[in-house]
């Protein structure tokens, strides 16, 4: 059984649950946020010659179906780079847990990654493929693009992570969750993902990641 540990925010006035496992939980559209699966990423990185285990492929599914299972969403909302490059055999775990998730509906915002046709990504059940999208005045973007810097807007794309002080003299990277007053920049779901921590806009807030838990930290 995985460990999913809450932090309760509120954003654009609703109230968000960020969550270790790289996901954001909003009560109000019963959905499930997320960002930057890159879902056959690996399998492509075989295909080049560096030999990576299946393994990090399906543990990344694998959390995201115990996810579906824990939260029964209404609605799936993933803010860019589903996939990778393209299709090939990873796709199918995806594809599977898509077609086996009932009465929940898969919305994808096109991220730089996303390069397939619309039909490809319906045929994966992927019931809406938009370059954004506006939920109860919140708008979810990619994040590779301008957007208003007056509207509350989620976005993905930059892989953020923060530096936190370890012990007097050393550091450790965190990925994190970046939150200001009109911004909330989602970490990367893949766990086969490097971190930026240079991306964090002036003035905002993180929210550290690790395997037990989040906390609060000065960015």
């Amino acid at each position: 059984m995985k460990n999913i540990q809450e932090q309760e925010i509120t954003f654009a006035g609703q109230l968000l649950k960020l969550t270790n496992q790289r996901v954001v939980y909003w009560p109000a559209e019963k959905a499930i946020i997320l960002s930057d699966l890159h879902v056959g990423k690996a399998a492509h990185f075989r295909k080049s010659g560096i030999a990576l285990p299946q393994q990090v492929a399906t543990r990344d599914m694998e959390r995201l179906q115990y996810l579906i299972n824990h939260y029964q969403p209404e609605k799936v909302v993933i803010t860019g780079d589903l996939l990778h490059a393209g299709m090939n055999s990873e796709v199918a775990l995806l594809r599977d847990i898509i077609l086996k998730t009932i009465n929940c509906e898969f919305l994808l915002i096109k991220g730089n990654h996303d390069r397939l046709p619309d039909r490809t990504f319906a045929e994966l059940g992927i019931g809406l493929v938009a370059d954004s999208l506006v939920l109860r005045d919140i708008h979810f973007t990619h994040g590779d693009r301008p957007f208003a810097d007056t509207a509350h807007t989620v976005s993905g794309h930059l892989h953020p992570g923060v530096h936190v002080a370890v012990g007097r003299k050393s550091t450790m990277r965190f990925p994190c969750f970046v939150l200001s007053d009109t911004q909330l920049i989602l970490p990367a779901f893949s766990l086969f993902s490097g971190l930026d921590t240079s991306c964090i806009p002036d003035g905002a807030f993180c929210y550290a990641i690790y395997e037990d838990g989040l906390f609060a930290v000065s960015c």
